[in-house]
């Protein structure tokens, strides 16, 4: 068996011969490493309880093994605050409300408001109308009150939000130390977390799919623990409920969670059952405590996210096998390749000897059949935020691969060098992308601030909107949100005043629901929001094209 931990220097004269090296019971506190690196003891029917045994090693494995500083907690700090401030930013750049899914916080607004005014029974009602994912509700409460106290605002729920989508980046460096391995691997996992733009864009809009990751990846964290109790059991099942009930699309995540709770380590058959009844009840008590306070006010639970469940069809089944490599494609770009190929390197190297290693690609492809099998039964589409799922595991066996490329690879520091050179210029290139696309929303709230005497009502912003619309010799087209591809955008004649790219262009948001013509539809049109002045002549009321458009402000024409 092979050591994983520090070894002597008068230990290596020895790697090529197996020896039994004496340690001192005073000495083995000296031994135990902060950086969490493993040593392996023998204690077999009470002899050479004290010893460490060494076998053969090769040279680029020793020098791996030997013992390194722990990574410093100002990086940590430094790239989850980078993080942060970047996810910021991009809130303040708008798109709040883009997506019909974001309507789903109004609840928590509706139920901040009926509390505010001390009516707690309708406010919880609030919750029992539309209950598929109660937990973002719930949790939207937060944000809905402040809004009570400092006045409404789009920026303060995404900003409160975006906290759970950095909180993802420091438990997938969490996950990486739950092994002891070494300091880079997790670092280098925080790092390719922080750099996939499938962990970012999302925290701009008031979407549940990072909460519910933080609750999935807390659930599988306690999974991962050295020593297991009947309390971390009963923790990981709650964290897999609360992953459920947050956004019901994670059920993959929050059931491979639990099952690695329960089957991790090899032991007994009954410490096997104790392990599945208590996750199991940390799990179920919530539900049915859930369940019966839905009946009690009226509400079917069960029957409601049947229901939903079955509403999952927009867009292609055929594509659900490929859709997450595509769609990680047009997201990360040559990180993806780079993390496909460390991944692979990682397993091809170390997949016998490493448990976590195994527990990643056990996750990455438990997740994945979840997301194929249903759509190949026509049960439900995939779409990107299902599998944006995979990303943490795709991380955590790149960073593995990445120190594995150091130690066994010549040049291999070099090698990491220019990984992390082509990581970094495409970061800049895909952040680039996110942070220059603009909404209808924040479109016409500058054209308006811009020219006051154009006027333009929140409806237009609807899918169900026309095209194009006319205010006081202003057209505006384009601002509005799309379920489909227009047939047909009228030809404006004018001088234009404002324009800026429609969501549209930016590729991850055609992989929630868009079949591959919709894709090529909007990748054709290339379409783009535009204010203009009307010329004179075209305002004509000869001109059936000027004529047949509505008006700006609902309520007229």
């Amino acid at each position: 068996m092979r050591p994983i931990g520090p070894i002597s220097r008068a230990s290596y004269t020895a790697a090529g011969r197996f020896i039994f090296a004496p340690i001192p019971v005073a000495a083995r506190s000296s031994l135990t490493p902060t950086c969490f690196i493993r040593f392996t003891e023998i204690q077999k029917r009470g002899r050479l309880r004290n010893s460490v045994l060494f076998e053969r090693i090769p040279l680029m494995e020793i020098k791996r093994l030997q013992p390194s500083k722990c990574t410093p907690h100002w990086v940590v700090i430094g790239i989850l605050f980078i993080s942060l401030i970047l996810r910021w930013i991009l809130i303040l750049r708008g798109g709040q409300y883009f997506n019909s899914d974001e309507t789903r916080f109004e609840v928590s607004l509706a139920a901040a408001r009926l509390l505010w005014q001390g009516q707690l029974g309708e406010a919880l009602r609030q919750f029992t109308i539309s209950p598929e994912h109660l937990g973002f509700k719930v949790v939207g409460l937060i944000p809905a009150l402040t809004e009570q106290i400092i006045g409404p605002s789009l920026v303060l729920p995404a900003i409160f939000f975006s906290l759970f989508s950095v909180l993802n980046l420091y438990l997938i460096y969490l996950l990486a130390r739950r092994f002891q391995t070494s300091p880079r691997e997790s670092l280098y996992a925080l790092v390719f977390a922080a750099s996939c733009l499938s962990l970012l864009y999302y925290s701009r809009h008031l979407f549940p799919y990072d909460m519910a990751m933080s609750f999935g990846l807390m659930a599988l964290y306690m999974a991962l623990e050295r020593n297991p109790t009947t309390r971390t059991s009963l923790a990981c099942g709650g964290l897999g409920f609360l992953c459920f009930i947050t956004y019901n699309g994670y059920w993959p995540l929050a059931g491979f969670a639990m099952l690695v709770n329960i089957l991790m380590k090899r032991e007994e058959f009954v410490k096997l059952i104790r392990k599945a009844i208590f996750t199991s009840i940390g799990f179920i008590a919530p539900l049915l405590l859930l369940i019966l306070a839905m009946l009690w006010s009226g509400a079917d639970l069960i029957s409601a996210y049947r229901l939903f469940a079955t509403s999952i069809t927009q867009g292609s089944f055929q594509e659900g096998w490929s859709l997450p490599f595509e769609y990680f494609w047009y997201t990360e770009y040559t990180i993806i390749l780079l993390i496909g190929a460390l991944s692979i390197f990682a397993i091809s190297s170390q997949f016998k000897n490493r448990s976590d290693t195994k527990i990643w690609v056990a996750g990455f492809l438990s997740i994945y059949l979840c997301l194929v099998i249903p759509s190949v039964l026509h049960y439900f589409v995939v779409y990107a935020r299902l599998a944006r799922q995979l990303i943490p595991f795709l991380v955590l066996l790149a960073a593995q691969g990445l120190v594995q490329l150091e130690g066994r690879v010549a040049y291999g520091r070099r090698a990491r060098q220019l990984i992390f050179v082509i990581v970094l210029l495409q970061v800049v290139w895909n952040f680039v992308q996110t942070y220059t696309i603009g909404f209808p929303r924040d479109f016409a709230a500058e054209a308006q601030a811009r020219f006051p005497d154009f006027e333009f009502s929140s409806k237009r912003l609807a899918y169900g909107a026309p095209v194009i619309c006319q205010y006081n010799g202003y057209i505006i087209e384009n601002t509005k949100f799309y379920v489909a591809p227009p047939e047909r955008i009228p030809q404006v004649s004018g001088q234009i005043l404002l324009s800026e790219l429609h969501p549209t262009n930016f590729q991850p948001y055609l992989y929630e629901g868009d079949p591959p013509d919709f894709r090529q539809a909007y990748g054709a049109l290339k379409l783009r929001m535009n204010l203009y002045r009307a010329d004179e002549t075209f305002m004509s009321e000869s001109n059936p094209e000027w004529m047949d458009m509505k008006s700006c402000v609902t309520g007229e024409n």
